[in-house]
């Protein structure tokens, strides 16, 4: 659907008064207001109709707020819970540099995200829209509809929809730039260019907009890198390097002794059971990051009745170095086959020079340097091959993993109007969208590092002599780490003659990589009009139409990825291995299939607006989509009304039912790896998540009910606000499989073995000799599954109100506040296992389950304009909140951080037009340079409802020509 009419000058104040927003300050009232589509339906009308609870942030606002970037205003609507945009790699795997919007909480994937109308593509490897490529120097306002839409779009707008409508009055050229100076990094800045031109009968629109983005390191903020005392899950691993490995008490015994690295005391620590290891150091709160968008837009009359729309968008970001882990801890073992020890796991004989540099300096004891010496060693999970002193392939410190987007836009449409019929409007236009992805995570492949660690190694490695002819040996003892390169601690029996060369680096290394691709093409017809049915207050108002959507998705994996070429852990030195076990190659992460699924819908649908009296309207609509095959079909009504009261006082209700069905990548069967940190476990473990060939659609019952107050300057709305959930589409979690079988953590009493809990357990792959203990947790196997209900509610509150003629200017006041009265979450049960009970999750913060769920969450601002100034001060609000894992080992010795302070922060920004069409901006952002709250994560902060920026100071220029 596209706008048949468009927001500009007394329109677009009247809707942001309707609505309860700050109009702008300067804006004249006016008595006359034009028609136009407002998002959630397909009936043109004037702003005082609007029925749904709507906001619209138009450019004048978004620049009083000094121009903050789409995920900062979409990260600050009060309705809008958990959003991507900082620390991603935590957040969601491959996805840094990308964005989305959550309303409710409900998830990204159920909020629909429109652009002038039209649906947007999802991101490749996810589920919901990337915010990031929305075109934002082309951007005039944001509508967001906080209420479910599938009656009027059809599947996705479950919790709600959000619009980026494009500006369409530009004349001439505008040329803007920003910077923001952010302590610790070389902050952010960004460049655009518009240029619109406006004919008798034609009007054209091109931006190009370019985005930097710096590195923020994470030992650049106190609060995010803390002591393992204060935060033992902030970023903390017992699987380290220096690491833990097995020794044999004599020749003839096994390997089972357990021998920690010397050099932990040194270069890591503290030593608990196992020496722990900060990896969060390695890594930033904000990766570098390029974003390119280059937009255009053309809109001409072909005739007196018909118009012509034409849009094309291009957008990227570039992340070429996120920064992770030096090395992760095998998730995946070497076979017998290569080890040469009859046994599984990674083995180091004594001969190797690492371990020799270690005996030779005393560092064993003599018993343990005799058996070493004679008998070597072996490890399986409980180390990682490089840590402390940093990996030399990149650098010298972090891991740099590569994450790429881009996708291209091209939306066209004709529109007009039959004069017979009393006028019968028409819409028809068709857009098609693909989004690729390509990714890149350096990993090790297992093979290659067993055969490196016997002295093998190498691409030029020629016969069977360790460490001649061009074979090199892999030490993954401290012995060859100078130093801690995060905090400086020296190595004082560091032998730099068995430090590890790139080569070798270089041989055991392989890219985790594939390509992603995302297609959409959608067709949509939509016709409208009024018919003669007439109660005296208006004709009754109809539009109708179909919709035809194709969505496609793609990854095609390399070979070293693909479980069809290498699906052993010892396939990269020997290509024809068999396995029964197909993890793949590498020692973390587990192989992937390749796929191609498309899926087709068509719909139909129809909406109905009556006047009923000159204060009551009713809205009904109703859509069809079916999707065929195991899908098959839906049917969704919703119906709205509109009661004015009194001239002051007006009331709106809505209710209606939503759809959503699961994407192709939810049913097929193959799986993706995520790393995820298993509370079990004590450490990150290798998350497998299936494709369920049996999943169903998702159902919802959705309800609003509101009021409009407005009196002279003041207006304010109140809203209840409701969703009921039938089987909503979710992952299983695999923390609460793991909580199950392990209820009183790594080392207390577990239900290993239990004929209840079988086949529950089948689902972890554990290492070692396989026995079910906390220790040996290897990888976790879960599934997208139609999860428990889930019922939310909440109340909205909006008010604005201005104060003219202060002191020859205008003060204006607004606030913005959600609090949701309940999000509670049915009974839990996984393989006949309750694994959670009833819960109500308001107000807390469900790691790796439910999300963050603040109960209130709200915006206040103070403003004054005076002439060409403007002056705004903002205070932001985000609850405090519980961490659900308070009854687990998490929280078992050490309750810091079990409650995650509110995050209060003020923003002050300033606005003035200078001479020579130049608009000048600038803000202090967090003024009080406030902390986000503790959090026991990784890096010690919720970036779901938080940022880990400070007070950070922002410029910005618009010139016109």
């Amino acid at each position: 659907m596209l706008h048949s009419k468009y927001l500009a000058g007394a329109s677009s104040l009247a809707l942001l008064a309707v609505l309860g927003l700050a109009a702008p300050a300067n804006a004249q009232d006016v008595a006359d207001v034009e028609e136009v589509v407002v998002t959630g339906s397909f009936i043109a009308g004037t702003p005082e109709d609007a029925a749904l609870p709507v906001n619209v942030i138009g450019a004048d606002e978004m620049q009083k707020q000094g121009s903050p970037s789409t995920v900062d205003l979409l990260k600050a609507i009060p309705a809008v819970s958990g959003v991507l945009g900082e620390a991603n790699q935590y957040a969601a795997a491959q996805s840094t540099g990308s964005g989305n919007v959550n309303l409710r909480g409900l998830g990204a994937h159920r909020t629909l995200v429109l652009m002038n109308g039209r649906r947007m593509a999802i991101s490749p490897g996810a589920i919901y829209v990337d915010t990031n490529m929305i075109p934002t120097a082309a951007i005039g306002r944001v509508e967001v509809l906080k209420d479910g839409a599938a009656a009027t779009y059809g599947s996705d707008a479950v919790g709600g929809v959000v619009n980026f409508i494009t500006r369409r009055n530009l004349s001439g050229l505008e040329v803007s730039g920003n910077y923001s100076a952010i302590p610790g990094s070389d902050g952010e800045y960004g460049l655009s260019a518009a240029y619109g031109w406006q004919g008798d009968n034609a009007d054209i629109l091109l931006t190009a907009g370019y985005r930097k983005r710096t590195e923020l390191p994470v030992t650049e903020r106190d609060f995010a890198i803390r002591s393992f005392a204060e935060n033992p899950q902030g970023g903390w691993s017992g699987f380290g390097n220096p690491g833990t490995y097995l020794s044999k008490a004599n020749a003839s015994s096994a390997f089972n002794t357990g021998l920690i690295d010397p050099g932990c005391a040194a270069i890591s620590g503290p030593l608990t059971t196992s020496c722990q290891f900060q990896f969060i150091g390695f890594n930033n709160l904000i990766e570098e990051e390029d974003h390119y968008q280059i937009y255009g837009e053309i809109n001409f009359d072909l005739t007196e009745s018909t118009k012509f729309h034409a849009e094309v968008l291009y957008a990227a970001h570039d992340v070429a170095n996120e920064h992770s882990s030096p090395s992760y801890p095998p998730n995946n073992i070497p076979t017998s086959a290569i080890t040469t020890q009859g046994q599984s796991g990674f083995y180091i004989p004594g001969a190797n020079p690492g371990l020799q540099a270690l005996i030779a300096a005393g560092q064993l004891n003599p018993a343990q340097a005799a058996s070493a010496g004679a008998n070597g060693l072996l490890t399986t999970i409980a180390w990682r091959p490089i840590g402390a002193g940093g990996n030399d392939l990149f650098g010298g410190g972090a891991k740099h993993d590569q994450r790429y987007f881009d996708t291209y836009r091209v939306s066209a449409g004709l529109k007009g109007k039959f004069e017979f019929g009393g006028g019968i409007g028409w819409d028809a236009a068709v857009t098609y969208m693909d989004s690729n992805a390509e990714i890149a995570t350096p990993d090790i492949l297992v093979g290659k590092l067993q055969m490196a660690l016997r002295g093998l190694g190498g691409n030029n490695c020629q016969g069977t002599t360790p460490g001649q002819n061009g074979c090199l040996w892999f030490n993954p003892f401290s012995s060859g780490v100078k130093q801690n390169v995060i905090d400086g601690r020296v190595n004082p029996n560091y032998n730099a003659a068995t430090a590890n060369s790139r080569e070798v680096l270089d041989y055991i290394y392989g890219d985790y990589g594939y390509k992603l691709r995302s297609q959409m093409l959608t067709a949509d017809l939509v016709f409208n009009g009024q018919l003669p049915i007439d109660f005296g207050a208006g004709q009754l108002a109809w539009a109708a139409g179909a919709q035809y959507r194709w969505n496609g998705v793609e990854r095609q994996n390399n070979d070293n990825t693909n479980i069809a070429v290498s699906p052993c852990a010892d396939s990269s030195v020997n290509p024809g291995a068999t396995c029964v076990a197909q993890n793949g190659p590498f020692s973390f992460f587990g192989a992937l299939a390749d796929y191609d699924l498309d899926q087709s819908v068509g719909a139909a649908f129809a909406e109905f607006q009556m006047p009923f009296t000159d204060t009551l309207t009713g809205t009904f609509a109703i859509r069809y989509e079916d999707y065929g095959g195991a899908i098959g079909s839906t049917t969704n009504p919703k119906v709205a009304l509109k009661w004015q009261a009194t001239d002051w006082l007006a009331f709106r209700a809505s209710a209606g039912s939503t759809f959503r069905a699961p994407p192709q990548t939810q049913t097929a069967n193959t799986a993706t790896t995520n790393l995820s940190y298993a509370t079990a476990a004590g450490g990150y473990r290798a998350f497998d998540l299936w494709g369920n060939p049996d999943l169903e659609p998702e159902k919802a019952q959705t309800l609003n009910l509101g009021a409009i107050f407005e009196a002279g300057d003041f207006r304010a709305t109140l809203d209840y606000w409701s969703f009921d959930f039938e089987g909503p589409i979710n992952n299983e979690s695999g923390a609460q499989i793991l909580n199950a079988i392990f209820p009183n953590g790594p080392t207390g009493k577990n239900n290993c073995g239990l004929a209840a809990f079988a086949a529950l357990q089948s689902r972890i792959t554990f290492a070692d000799d396989g026995s079910c203990k906390a220790g040996n947790i290897n990888r976790i196997r879960h599934q997208y599954v139609n999860g428990p209900d889930i019922k939310t509610s909440g109340l909205d509150f909006s008010a604005n109100y201005k104060l003219r003629d202060v002191f020859s200017g205008d003060m204006n006041f607004g606030l913005d506040v959600t609090y949701v009265l309940e999000y509670v979450v049915a009974q839990t049960t996984i393989e006949g296992v309750v694994t959670a009970k009833e819960t109500d999750y308001v107000g807390k913060m469900d790691y790796l389950g439910y999300g963050s769920q603040p109960q209130w969450k709200g915006s206040a601002f103070a403003e004054y304009s005076r002439g060409e100034h403007n002056v705004r001060w903002t205070v932001r609000y985000v609850d405090d909140m519980i961490d659900t894992r308070g009854d687990s080992s998490t929280f078992l010795t050490n309750q810091n951080g079990r409650k995650i302070d509110a995050f209060v922060t003020n923003d002050l920004s300033y606005r003035v037009f200078l001479p020579w069409e130049t608009t000048l901006t600038a803000a202090v952002i967090n003024v009080f340079d406030q902390d986000p709250g503790f959090a026991r994560l990784d890096l010690s902060y919720d970036p779901f409802t938080a940022n880990p920026l400070g007070r950070y100071y922002k410029v910005g220029i618009t010139k016109k020509f």
